[in-house]
């Protein structure tokens, strides 16, 4: 059991920290796209909650679909609503603890200013990415676990 938490905690601290650089660099993208050069990107150190999140409770219920032979464009659906929840709720107790990480509502199709339609595809093909991701950093993180490399391991 202590192995399998060890695994979760590796899991949640790499997800966490790569989805923080994914949106630095996302956010500077969009910058760079309306004239901005200096490309500031931007998150919360509070995003690694959602982000952790992901490659911890999200992406496990891959392995079992997979397994299920769930057609990939299902798979992704499925893994787009979960986005859906967790920044819906997140949102929400972000709220509640006087915090506004994100809002949405000067988007179109939002709710309550947490989660907006218009991310659908963004959050449809973040699913798919991660289940991609899940993979290699559930393999790394058994490799720090056990003190071997990841090619170790495939061996």
């Amino acid at each position: 059991m202590a192995g399998q938490t060890k695994r979760a905690a590796g899991r949640f601290i790499i997800f966490a920290l790569m989805g923080l650089l994914a949106e630095v660099f996302l956010t500077a993208i969009i910058k760079l796209a309306h004239g901005d050069w200096n490309m500031h990107g931007m998150t919360s150190p509070w995003m690694m909650i959602d982000y952790g999140l992901l490659g911890v409770v999200l992406m496990p219920v891959a392995r079992p679909m997979i397994r299920r032979r769930v057609p990939l464009a299902l798979r992704a659906a499925v893994y787009m609503i979960a986005i859906f929840a967790v920044e819906f709720v997140s949102g929400w107790v972000f709220e509640i603890c006087g915090l506004r990480i994100w809002s949405y509502d000067n988007l179109p199709w939002n709710l309550y200013g947490y989660i907006t339609a218009i991310y659908i595809p963004l959050w449809y093909g973040l699913g798919l990415v991660a289940e991609y991701l899940y993979r290699k950093v559930d393999m790394i993180s058994v490799a720090l676990i056990r003190g071997v490399t990841a090619e170790q391991l495939e061996a």
